[in-house]
């Protein structure tokens, strides 16, 4: 066969499968929505669990925004893991502990396992938490007022775990270029909370984040902790949640109620932005065959769709059309759900930025090197 056939045979199916993804996409996450919808009050003794390494600068927020929880549906802890900080870390949680009594302080001077640090310091404020539902944030992190309560509907006997949003504060609202990079940020963000969301509401989960998440501490023992994922220095959120999914019977929701946001940092600075996203990705090697292969499938087809514009300008414009009105169709079904409306009126060049990013830092994130706290894989 001829070179154009060929390419254009893998572009049809490339096109169709990306079609089918999502319409599966659309259609979980409207099951999630309709979840939501059926959530009701209920009374729920709740553990918080922070892992906090060098945190001097955020942890106190953090703190502030967990102790002042709108919380009348039961009782909650608040356990903080000081993972070997050299800052004053402790000091600040010491000093909220001595007004808090909720607040308890797990200070960690070394890795006791042959888990990754995070997994190790989560490890064991879950084994010495005092309730079996444990929700977790990061140090980083404001959770709002209504946080507890949202989850604690969620959670009805069938529930193992609940996963939720987390968008990123506005870092710089002035500046021209540095404005773009926080619609960015947010862009990526809500790209990947539809994913998560939709895989939840399809029943299968596959991705969700740890700065927003909870889950039972039964479930934690059922599917032995973090053993069978310890390899991954990321995963505590992806691939625990994949774990559940495909070891238990336990159902996973996801929370799409504003009340329910947790606000967090966006990266500093380029350099930090790039190591924590092939930290995310790293996680990806460690996905099912299945998953990896809608990401090839997603991925692929964006790539043949842009360089079709090279090989054939006029069949390359109304590929990449359709694929605009694909992303645009399930973006502004994202955005009305989590709040990001704006964001739609500047889709086409967000989602162009969003193809050269995957195709440069996704390799990066899986054969690359990276940190987490100082921490290389």
């Amino acid at each position: 066969m001829s070179f154009p056939l060929v390419y254009s045979l893998c572009l049809t199916l490339l096109f169709a499968g990306y079609l089918v993804v999502h319409l599966y996409a659309l259609k979980g996450l409207s099951t999630a929505y309709e979840e939501q919808r059926l959530v009701t009050d209920k009374k729920t003794n709740i553990s918080i669990i922070v892992a906090a390494r060098n945190e001097e600068n955020n942890i106190g927020r953090c703190l502030q925004s967990l102790i002042t929880q709108d919380y009348a549906g039961g009782s909650y802890e608040i356990v903080i893991v000081d993972d070997r900080s050299t800052d004053k870390t402790a000091a600040i949680v010491n000093n909220y502990r001595a007004r808090n009594p909720i607040i308890s302080l797990i200070p960690l001077n070394s890795v006791s396992s042959d888990l990754p640090p995070k997994k190790n310091a989560l490890d064991k404020a879950i084994r010495q938490s005092k309730y079996d539902v444990l929700a977790f944030t990061d140090a980083d992190c404001i959770p709002s007022i209504k946080w507890l309560a949202s989850i604690a509907k969620e959670f009805q006997p069938e529930v193992g775990v609940v996963a939720g949003f987390s968008p990123l504060d506005q870092r710089f609202p002035s500046k021209f270029l540095a404005r773009w990079g926080d619609f960015f940020l947010r862009y990526l963000e809500i790209k990947n909370s539809v994913g998560a969301a939709a895989g939840i509401g399809l029943g299968h989960a596959f991705m969700c984040t740890g700065r927003n998440l909870a889950y039972r501490k039964s479930v934690f023992y059922e599917v032995h902790g973090y053993e069978k994922i310890k390899k991954s220095i990321s995963g505590d959120d992806d691939l625990f949640i994949q774990l559940v999914q495909n070891e238990t019977a336990w159902k996973i929701r996801y929370m799409v109620d504003p009340q329910s946001y947790v606000s967090t940092e966006p990266p500093a600075s380029l350099r930090a932005f790039i190591n924590q996203r092939k930290r995310h990705f790293s996680a990806g090697k460690y996905y099912p065959m299945k998953m990896k292969a809608v990401f090839a499938v997603i991925h692929s087809f964006n790539a043949f769709a842009f360089l079709s514009l090279l090989i054939s300008p006029a069949i390359g414009i109304c590929i990449v059309a359709g694929k605009l009105v694909l992303d645009g169709w399930l973006f502004s079904r994202g955005t009305r759900l989590f709040g990001e409306t704006r964001l739609l009126r500047s889709l086409v060049p967000l989602e162009f930025a969003s193809v050269v990013y995957n195709s440069l830092i996704g390799p990066l994130g899986v054969l690359g090197t990276f940190t987490w706290k100082g921490n290389k894989p």
